[in-house]
């Protein structure tokens, strides 16, 4: 973890309220998918706290990190208005990442809404590595699809609610449809909102297959010292920190309500 000033170097809207963010790495150690990161977005007062983002992306030879986030407030309503050559200070890289699964056990990525990053991240590591995989994005409609280079490329299978593109349904009720053709040793990984999380828990546990989700929790310090964003785990104290002993959990970990 290293505190640290960057150069942004893009600031791109990929769909609607949806922005695609890069700039400059400074730290030593590098981040890995589930992994995250905070921002001072400003030095003005207001916004007061941080914000932590999901790492979506790094490339090593340009020696940039990349994160998507959504225009909701006004932390982030700053953050849009950013430009090339603006600083913005750096905490990271935060939390616990993803645990790899074997090169040769089928990944199954399932991505909802803002949980993109940490999940797109991880496909374009795995299938650096050879490791095989299927990228499941999900979304209301076909106005939150992103429009960027970094998200085609992923291949990924769409879904939206609506069924205005891509497959109708959820991305668990994608899962439903093609349960018969995974491997049993297939492993699930997922970011999204609580209630995705939970029926892709739902889904690994009825299918046997291991899940592991990243949790979307409001976060104060990011550093494990406020405990404003802890979750129900299963063993004892009974809670976790999103923040330090997360953001990712193996789902049968959960206490899921």
């Amino acid at each position: 973890m290293k505190q640290f000033s960057s150069i942004v170097q893009k600031n791109e809207k990929i769909c609607t309220s949806f922005y695609e963010l890069e700039f400059s790495w400074c730290a030593a150690s590098l981040p890995d998918p589930g992994q995250f990161l905070t921002l001072r977005i400003s030095t003005d007062p207001v916004p007061l706290l941080r914000r932590p983002f999901a790492v979506s992306g790094i490339d090593l030879d340009k020696k940039t990190c990349s994160i998507i986030y959504q225009k909701r407030g006004r932390a982030t309503e700053l953050l849009a208005g950013k430009a090339l050559g603006d600083n913005i200070d750096v905490i990271g890289p935060l939390g616990k990442s993803f645990p790899l699964p074997p090169k040769e056990t089928e990944a199954i990525l399932i991505a909802g809404g803002i949980g993109l990053g940490p999940i797109l991240f991880l496909t374009n590591k795995l299938r650096a590595a050879g490791t095989k995989c299927r990228f499941i994005f999900g979304c209301r409609s076909e106005s939150l699809i992103p429009k960027s280079a970094s998200f085609t490329n992923a291949q990924p299978v769409i879904c939206t609610d609506d069924g205005s593109y891509g497959f109708k349904g959820t991305t668990t009720d994608y899962l439903h449809s093609i349960a018969q053709h995974l491997s049993p040793d297939s492993i699930l990984y997922c970011c999204g909102p609580h209630p995705m999380l939970h029926s892709c828990h739902q889904f690994a546990t009825q299918t046997k297959h291991q899940c592991w989700v990243s949790v979307e929790q409001v976060m104060a310090c990011g550093v494990g010292a406020c405990m404003g964003c802890v979750v129900q785990v299963v063993k004892d104290p009974g809670y976790a920190r999103a923040c330090k002993e997360g953001p990712v959990f193996e789902s049968s970990e959960m206490v899921w309500k």
